[in-house]
């Protein structure tokens, strides 16, 4: 079964950080990203997003390896039966057996399927919410983003794929939800709404996801 593993890597969260500003579902800038914003503009070059970084970390109290462990000691709870949940739902086994979470101190947080980790805030009020959301994104790409792009569905339209499929954590993962809710962007309202409706209609994540969008499988 597939691992999540929980690290900080302090230019890892300046990576986060200056990718978080180019983010495609949502522009508004955060609470950290404005304070830079501040104090720098918008010019988010790395020598300036270090240290400022450098500078503000401390001030949040953040210790590192005390937060990684929490996370992880939260997150094993619930791991064995979330993975094993989604995969039975995708119908695929994880091609690796670790994806990473990085820690951040950043509240928005970015991910790469391709070199297999994503981010989650050192301070969330739901942390799991976030590795779930983001793990779901993971096994959306294995399963489905060729061939999604191969009906012609742009990589644009494809965000909107994988983002409203996350309505599925209100649905089928409730109880590991730890009485929070995945509401998604605004943008995404009535696609998720769609979701729902067939997910409840078939249960079957081929049928959901083409069905969404009309393509013909």
């Amino acid at each position: 079964m597939t691992t999540v593993i929980f690290k900080y890597d302090f230019d890892k969260d300046i990576g986060n950080f200056i990718a978080s500003t180019r983010a495609k579902n949502s522009s508004k800038p955060t609470k950290l990203q404005q304070s830079y914003i501040d104090i720098y503009g918008t010019d988010y070059g790395e020598v300036r997003v270090r240290e400022y970084l450098k500078s503000y970390i401390p001030e949040l109290g953040f210790e590192a390896s005390k937060s990684v462990k929490l996370l992880e000691q939260d997150w094993r709870k619930i791991e064995a039966q979330f993975i094993s949940k989604v995969e039975r739902m995708f119908g695929i086994s994880y091609p690796a057996p670790e994806i990473i979470a990085y820690l951040t101190t950043n509240q928005r947080c970015t991910y790469s399927i391709r070199q297999n980790y994503f981010f989650v805030h050192y301070a969330s009020k739901f942390p799991n919410r976030t590795i779930m959301h983001e793990i779901l994104h993971f096994y959306t790409w294995h399963t489905f983003h060729d061939d999604l792009i191969k009906s012609d569905i742009t990589e644009s339209r494809y965000n909107d794929v994988k983002e409203s499929l996350t309505e599925l954590l209100n649905i089928e993962f409730v109880d590991l939800m730890q009485s929070a809710h995945d509401d998604g962007y605004p943008q995404h309202a009535e696609m998720r709404k769609r979701v729902k409706e067939l997910w409840l209609e078939t249960h079957d994540m081929r049928k959901l996801v083409f069905g969404v969008f009309s393509i013909n499988q």
